[in-house]
C-alpha cells in the first residue's frame, strides 16, 4: 500500500489496521474523521501531514516484513 494522503482513513485503516492506533498517538480522531482525506483529518488536527505520513510508512514496513517471516518456513 502507497501512503497517499488523498486516501480516505477509513481506507487506510483498512488497509493497514495498525494504523488507528498510529493516528490517534497523533491526536488524529479516526472514527470521527473516517470519511476524510488523511490530509484532511491531519489538517483538522493540526498535525503536520508529514508526521502522519511517516508514521503511516514505518507501520507499513514492519507489518510487510512481519508478513513476510511469518510466511517463511523456518527449520
Amino acid at each position: 500500500m502507497k501512503i497517499d494522503a488523498r486516501k480516505k482513513v477509513n481506507d487506510i485503516i483498512h488497509e493497514l489496521p495498525s494504523a488507528a492506533k498510529i493516528l490517534q498517538n497523533l491526536g488524529i480522531d479516526y472514527f470521527h474523521n473516517g470519511n476524510r482525506s488523511l490530509w484532511d483529518a491531519c489538517t483538522n488536527a493540526g498535525v503536520p501531514i508529514g508526521r502522519a505520513v511517516e508514521a503511516l510508512k514505518l507501520a507499513e514496513e514492519s507489518w510487510r516484513e512481519y508478513k513476510h517471516y511469518s510466511n517463511t518456513n523456518v527449520i
